[in-house]
């Protein structure tokens, strides 16, 4: 009876035995770990890192899952793109960057008297991305000459960007003669020796004006091959081959300081048989790659062709033709045009037409950037 009644005993009271285990632990020392303090606020902050983990990793789960289930609609972002400005900056990003605008070279002559007028179309013509070189020649006076160089360097803004020079160094310029030959090539070969950047050389007159901005002609020759020469250019034939090829003329611009006509010479001589003669505008712009064949000459076919148009009438409108036309490498760049408008008389004559006010029209339709010749001070320059 004692043991059935000790059994019911545990039945009614199941964990009477697991509260007599824990006392008598507890007595025994097995929980010391919890009943001693120093423990107490390590396993706390241990317990709450684990929590506030488990809890982020629930949120972005969640967060993840959502957006992976939800996206938009391709359709919806595509027609959206076109309400909102940052579609505008993601174009412009992928835009191909524009061309660098060119340099340009330029080389203004004149004579006695044309100091004022080579001013006015120096400052008609400035740009400070440009080069500027001023040839005075030996007919005006030392004191016309001293003016135009006073007046260069009193200017503040040729003074600061350094892109104007005046040739010390002035020449005898002979019409039809090869003195102007020789006075642009100088020209250029004191823009090869200072080293400056510039892609293409032109030459023009006191008696010269633009009909474009520089910012416009930029603007357009920035979108242009820097491979292309632009010179009017033909093959010399019928009469002038006869008349200029033929003859044997002298500069007198070459041997004395005072200026002369030429002087022609009963000799004739053949016409030459290693390469063909053209002809063309005086009036030039030319690639820096091309003008460093004629001054280096790499191959002397530009110092052959140069002694053969010392002694050749109207020089200037034959020998760069000449080279570039007779050269493999730049024939193909040869564009048939000198960038000018000149008005002739019908039939044409030696000299163009000044232009006037009546001309200001037919300026306009031709699209040249430059224009020839003007009388000083007209009125259609004002």
């Amino acid at each position: 009876m004692r043991k059935l009644y000790r059994k019911l005993v545990s039945i009614r009271d199941p964990f009477g035995r697991v509260k007599r285990h824990v006392s008598s632990s507890s007595h025994s020392g097995g929980f010391r770990a919890f009943s001693d303090r120093k423990w107490m606020f390590p396993f706390l902050a241990t317990l709450f890192i684990s929590i506030a983990l488990l809890m982020l990793l629930s949120i972005s789960g969640r967060t993840s899952s959502y957006v992976e289930a939800d996206p938009l609609p391709s359709d919806v972002v595509s027609e959206s793109n076109d309400y909102f400005v940052e579609s505008d900056f993601r174009q412009s990003k992928n835009d191909v960057n524009p061309p660098e605008l060119p340099r340009l070279a330029y080389l203004i002559s004149g004579t006695k008297g044309d100091s004022r007028r080579m001013m006015r179309t120096l400052q008609a013509v400035y740009h400070p991305r440009n080069q500027y070189v001023l040839h005075l020649d030996l007919e005006a006076p030392p004191r016309e000459r001293m003016e135009l160089a006073m007046s260069m360097k009193s200017d503040p803004t040729f003074r600061q960007m350094e892109n104007v020079r005046v040739m010390a160094q002035s020449n005898l310029v002979t019409y039809k003669g090869p003195t102007m030959i020789a006075s642009t090539l100088q020209a250029v070969a004191i823009l090869l020796r200072e080293s400056l950047h510039w892609d293409w050389f032109l030459n023009l007159s006191a008696s010269d004006y633009p009909l474009v901005t520089q910012d416009d002609l930029l603007h357009v020759f920035s979108n242009l091959s820097r491979n292309f020469n632009f010179i009017e250019h033909m093959q010399l034939t019928g009469w002038k081959l006869n008349q200029r090829a033929k003859s044997i003329i002298v500069d007198p611009g070459l041997y004395l300081s005072k200026k002369s006509d030429i002087a022609w010479t009963t000799q004739r001589r053949s016409l030459p048989s290693s390469f063909k003669l053209f002809t063309g505008s005086a009036w030039i712009m030319l690639t820096r790659s091309f003008l460093e064949y004629c001054i280096w000459g790499w191959d002397n076919f530009p110092r052959t062709i140069l002694m053969y148009y010392t002694n050749f009438v109207s020089s200037p409108e034959g020998y760069f033709h000449t080279v570039i036309c007779n050269s493999k490498e730049f024939v193909n760049t040869a564009i048939g045009h000198d960038l000018h408008y000149i008005a002739w008389d019908n039939p044409p004559k030696q000299h163009p037409v000044a232009l006037s006010l009546k001309d200001f029209d037919n300026m306009v339709k031709s699209n040249a950037p430059f224009a020839r010749k003007f009388h000083k001070n007209d009125p259609v320059l004002e």
